[in-house]
């Protein structure tokens, strides 16, 4: 074996051990067990971008072992591109959801009405941090951000929902802005924190524990969804930019085969990332939301439109499509249309 190929394997193997070990540590942050995770996630890192310089550098080589010269180009160029595909990008993005920093700094925003700051425990001691505007219409709704962002994220979204009388609670999720533990974005893995956040807001005097909602958009839409799911007294949910978190959701919205290998091998990695478990298909989460009131906003042609019509279908489930906006940005693309769908879907199912 080549020197290359050596350090490609080891580096593999490396990423392997190490990821697991970091995986099943995840929840450590204090003393030498938190010490030790820190190191097992900087082997991650490390690991992962060796074993993919490194397969590229193997499946480039394969031009030397066909001949004639153009053909081993062409060989050499078709290698790299599956590599890239299958094996560097799921790796590569994986490793950025589980395991790089991405707390983006929080400063202030206009929630449309003076805030209180909010620290409220998660699942297992980690603190979450958040602002609430408290409720005027006895109806409150927990606003959760997307990937990489932090309850910022969310201040326009908030304002929207102030506008109507409802209370606001924006949270950063775990790992995210001022909020404790690790850095991650893998929605089966957060949402059991925000179980202290619908209790909070049931206990409010200004909140009737029977008027509570939630809004997520893209990764908080998945951690939404998964919380709705598992709390009958969440009353409403509106989930923007729900993309599927299974091959099952990949397959349901008519996903390629080379994608669908693609994405299958990301929650792969993820699951061994984030400490095993895979996660119950959107499809199927939504529909253990059901009869409960969801609204389901997508945006585009592809594929998110396309699995959002399936999730509504399965969930009998409010859907709103945006065939031009991006991604999470219904409310830029149309913040009259934004108003009217949001806040009319919530007043029917929390007020009325």
């Amino acid at each position: 074996m080549s020197r290359t190929g050596a350090t490609t394997v080891s580096a593999a193997i490396a990423l392997a051990f190490a990821g697991t070990l970091s995986g099943l540590l995840i929840d450590e942050s204090g003393g030498l067990t938190g010490a030790f995770e820190w190191l097992l996630r900087t082997i991650v890192v490390v690991a992962a971008a060796v074993a993919i310089g490194g397969g590229v550098m193997l499946a480039a080589r394969v031009r030397r072992r066909i001949r004639p010269r153009p053909l081993g180009w062409v060989a050499a160029g078709l290698a790299t591109v599956a590599f890239a595909w299958v094996v560097a990008l799921p790796v590569a993005y994986g490793v950025y959801l589980t395991h790089l920093p991405a707390r983006r700094a929080v400063h202030d925003a206009d929630l449309g009405a003076p805030k209180e700051r909010v620290a409220l425990p998660g699942a297992d001691g980690v603190t979450l941090h958040g602002w609430y505007v408290p409720s005027r219409n006895d109806a409150a709704v927990i606003a959760l951000h997307g990937t990489g962002s932090n309850r910022v994220g969310v201040a326009g979204q908030a304002r929207v929902l102030v506008a109507h009388g409802y209370g606001v609670l924006a949270l950063d999720l775990r790992g995210h802005g001022e909020s404790g533990g690790r850095s991650m974005s893998v929605p089966w893995k957060l949402d059991r924190d925000l179980d202290a956040a619908v209790d909070w807001l049931k206990a409010r005097a200004d909140v009737d524990a029977d008027r509570i909602g939630a809004l997520g958009v893209s990764l908080g839409a998945e951690v939404a969804i998964r919380l709705a799911a598992r709390r009958p007294d969440l009353r409403a949910t509106v989930a923007e930019g729900l993309q599927g978190s299974a091959p099952a959701d990949y397959r349901a919205a008519g996903q390629d085969v080379a994608s669908d290998v693609q994405t299958t091998a990301l929650l792969h990695v993820n699951a061994l990332l984030a400490g095993g478990g895979a996660p119950d298909s959107d499809g199927a989460v939504v529909e253990r939301i059901a009869p409960r009131p969801l609204l389901l906003i997508s945006s585009g042609t592809a594929a998110e439109a396309r699995a959002a019509r399936e999730f509504a279908r399965r969930a009998g489930a409010e859907l709103w499509n945006l065939p031009h906006a991006a991604h999470g940005a219904a409310l830029t693309a149309d913040p009259g249309g934004y108003d009217r769908r949001v806040a009319g879907f919530l007043n029917r199912a929390l007020r009325g």
